[in-house]
């Protein structure tokens, strides 16, 4: 991808990370000093490329699946913890590890599991789950019930092949298609694992910190 359109690939989801609204040419053009239609054309170009799409009517665009993939293997900038959340995040694992999920639910307004066995796993947060924007919209709330239902089937999918921090999105989320999950192993032994549970539209930079503080 060229250059400027990966960095209007960039502006478009970290615009809508931001304000869960489908973001138009107009709002980008003052960004970037350009025309609203140049900001169009490359606009029609990522969406026929697959990386973003027009949600009903809407005039504006939201990242895609492969929108999302793009920006977090291409673009994305992992944000570094301040000292004094790192102090919280030792604090809150030193005590118990379910202090630690609770922690980073009051911090991403998401849901956090932590998964001990493959049938033995913690959840918490789906109260500020469902707070986000995306559950106005009813059959989310139904497809995310489903995912907290079948839980223990996805985390014993996975449970033995997470080695490392990872953001599991589309077919490779045995969650669902329709969330967003990042997950790394927070023991020596690889056998406890923690993850954040939430929306595809999720402030990756911020968690990815986070997680980064948390594993080393």
């Amino acid at each position: 991808m060229e250059k400027r359109s990966e960095q209007l690939l960039k502006a478009i989801v970290e615009l809508y990370i931001e304000d869960a609204r489908p973001i138009s040419s107009t709002s980008l053009a003052a960004t970037f000093e350009v025309s609203s239609a140049t900001i169009r054309n490359a606009m029609m170009a990522l969406e026929t490329e697959g990386y973003i799409y027009q949600p009903h009517t809407s005039a504006g665009r939201i990242p895609t699946i492969q929108g999302y993939q793009y920006y977090l293997d291409n673009l994305l900038e992992v944000l570094d913890c301040s000292e004094k959340e790192k102090e919280e995040l030792q604090a809150a694992h030193a005590t118990d590890v379910r202090d630690l999920a609770k922690l980073l639910v009051d911090k991403t307004n998401l849901a956090s599991i932590v998964a001990f066995a493959p049938s033995d796993f913690y959840f918490t947060g789906l109260f500020k789950l469902f707070s986000q924007p995306e559950f106005e919209d009813y059959k989310m709330v139904l497809s995310m019930s489903q995912v907290v239902d079948s839980l223990e089937k996805a985390i014993n999918s996975i449970y033995h092949k997470i080695d490392k921090p990872q953001v599991l999105l589309g077919d490779d989320n045995p969650f669902s298609t329709d969330c967003s999950v990042i997950i790394a192993p927070i023991s020596k032994d690889n056998k406890q694992l923690l993850a954040i549970l939430g929306p595809v539209r999720m402030d990756y930079n911020k968690i990815l910190g986070l997680f980064e503080a948390i594993v080393k």
